[in-house]
């Protein structure tokens, strides 16, 4: 099955490659792992290659690197990347995908989408929806009819909490990057 064999590195785990296979773009792999709550900072690729048959060029890259691995259960390796992509490039099962000598523009494409962009978006369905609840709140006030220091109470207080959400959000981002 095609897919990605990619090499990994982490700065907390000093010394050592995950390397590992994804049907998926390698980089979205590598976010997922980072994401677990036991992984102290987030893995970062250092290479990656698009093959034919996914799961005989991980076992066979893994085989050739026996003498490096950890654990038979884990995906660790004793070796530098550059160690890795020589003993892959040695492989036939780690040849190139015909007609994939380039990424495609879907590939970079969704290389693009970045965690930073993803929660962007994020960033912009949230303000969306604060801009929905709004609206409702004054419709609701106007709808029933409110007098005017209610609706002044109302309003200073919205006015307040998108003030402190606003003001937060870039503390926010800064902590979920």
């Amino acid at each position: 099955m095609t897919g990605y064999i990619y090499c990994l590195v982490n700065a907390s785990i000093p010394g050592l490659v995950k390397i590992g296979k994804t049907k998926r773009n390698p980089h979205e792999r590598a976010a997922e792992i980072s994401a677990s709550t036991g992984v102290p900072t987030p893995f970062e690729i250092k290479w990656s290659r698009q093959v034919a048959d996914m799961d005989k060029a991980e076992s066979d890259l893994h085989a050739a690197l026996i003498g490096c691995r950890l654990s038979k259960r884990r995906e660790f390796f004793r070796c530098t990347p550059a160690q890795a992509m020589s003993a892959a490039k040695a492989l036939h099962s780690f040849a190139l995908v015909k007609g994939n000598q380039k990424p495609s523009r879907q590939a970079a494409r969704q290389n693009s989408k970045t965690p930073a962009k993803q929660r962007r978006r994020y960033d912009v369905s949230m303000g969306f929806s604060l801009t929905v609840a709004t609206v409702a709140i004054f419709g609701g006030a106007v709808a029933f009819d409110l007098d005017a220091s209610t609706v002044a109470t109302a309003t200073a207080g919205i006015g307040l909490a998108l003030t402190v959400l606003f003001q937060s959000a870039p503390l926010i981002g800064a902590l979920r990057g």
